[in-house]
């Protein structure tokens, strides 16, 4: 029996000198396999962005219903989840497409990489005796899944930060988030609502998992960004709590929009000064890492 004190868990593969094992089932599709590997060693810990960090009412079931088409569409993907989920083969009632689509975010979240004859796999899992672990191992083919390692861990932390391409208002300019660095000299906003240069006191990155989803928020003036529901407005609001009309930062909210988010992380700054305010493609932020 496994010891609950342990930190790491390795899991001798029997014959493992002997070269790749033969397959002995069928092959089966890139979902089967993520269904294969997350009934064997648990579903995924992740940040779901219909949830995190503030659940936008209505969400997740209007996302659900949006989504339908798409997910419909991927022919594979639909199949493996209709099976695993004892989905009917017809069209769905609203109850089983927030089904559909919480599977589908699932999959979403267990990356298979190729690996000789399989995939690898290596994600967070919820323990009964350790709290969180990560685990990783390989699945063949035919849906046979091997563990190599479970190593203790902590909860993932959930990105709220900006997208790869936003720029930092500077006194030399607009500067991309990913070249700034510890002691660039950025604008801030003081106390007074002034525009102050300060140097940067602190950087944050947090890799995303796929699907990640974020806000698109345009303003009246033409301005836009792209940023996690969490991120927080000059004067404190979530852009997940945002809604057309609603004034920001001397304009009003035109469009707000779910996008899903095409890079791999995400990305914040914190200024030098009192308040953590920055300007993100012209828009007064404030700092997560306050």
């Amino acid at each position: 029996m496994r010891s609950a004190l342990a930190l790491v868990i390795f899991v001798t593969l029997a014959c493992g000198s002997a070269g790749p094992q033969p397959v002995a089932g069928s092959p089966q599709s890139v979902p089967q396999l993520q269904f294969a590997v997350m009934d064997s060693v648990g579903k995924p810990v992740w940040c779901d962005p219909d949830f995190y960090p503030i659940a936008r009412a209505g969400g997740e079931e209007a996302n659900a219903m949006a989504k339908y088409p798409e997910i419909k569409q991927d022919a594979a993907v639909y199949a493996a989840i209709a099976a695993h989920d004892h989905l009917p083969t017809g069209e769905l009632n609203d109850a089983q497409k927030l089904t559909l689509y919480r599977a589908w975010k699932l999959l979403g979240a267990v990356r298979l990489v190729p690996n000789g004859s399989g995939y690898s796999f290596e994600y967070t899992v919820q323990s009964t005796t350790a709290g969180y672990e990560k685990v990783t191992g390989k699945v063949r083919v035919d849906g046979a899944v091997s563990v190599d390692s479970r190593i203790v861990t902590r909860a993932p932390s959930c990105p709220i930060c900006l997208a790869a391409s936003t720029m930092i208002a500077t006194p030399d300019g607009p500067v991309r988030v990913t070249d700034v660095s510890i002691g660039t000299v950025v604008w801030t906003e003081d106390a007074r609502g002034g525009r102050v240069a300060a140097p940067v006191v602190a950087l944050g990155s947090m890799p995303v998992a796929p699907g990640h989803m974020m806000v698109h928020l345009v303003l009246a003036d033409g301005r836009e960004v792209l940023a996690s529901p969490g991120h927080r407005t000059g004067d404190g609001r979530p852009l997940a709590s945002l809604k057309p009309g609603d004034p920001v930062d001397g304009s009003s909210v035109l469009r707000w929009e779910l996008l899903a988010y095409s890079g791999s992380r995400t990305y914040d700054l914190l200024p030098g000064g009192t308040t953590g305010r920055y300007w993100a493609n012209g828009i007064v932020l404030a700092s997560t890492l306050a």
